[in-house]
């Protein structure tokens, strides 16, 4: 059964503090979607934090890979996971094992 994740995260400074660490919470995210792992991610509309799905068994996995998040390493933000198993799916997203909606 495959387990997606839903893990937001909350900023904990300033916009300005944020946006200098951001290029390198971005090479981090990247090494993360050329693994598979991440599937998409974008910062919040109100810009108080974002929202990133990952595919993974194990929330242990996720957050010994957030620990190295430069975002967490300078304190400029905290993650909260959500599991959940998908019953369906639209024809953009492909999930081996998910009955697509035609």
């Amino acid at each position: 059964m495959t387990t997606l994740w839903i893990i937001e995260s909350t900023y904990l400074k300033p916009a300005d503090e944020i946006a200098k660490i951001t290029p390198q919470h971005r090479e981090w995210l990247d090494q993360h979607y050329r693994s598979g792992l991440f599937l998409t991610s974008g910062r919040k509309v109100d810009n108080t934090g974002g929202i990133l799905v990952a595919r993974t068994e194990h929330v242990e996995q996720l957050m010994e890979l957030f620990d190295e998040d430069p975002f967490v390493k300078h304190g400029c933000s905290r993650y909260k996971y959500t599991a959940f198993h998908p019953v369906k799916r639209g024809k953009s997203l492909e999930l081996e094992g998910v009955p697509l909606v035609e």
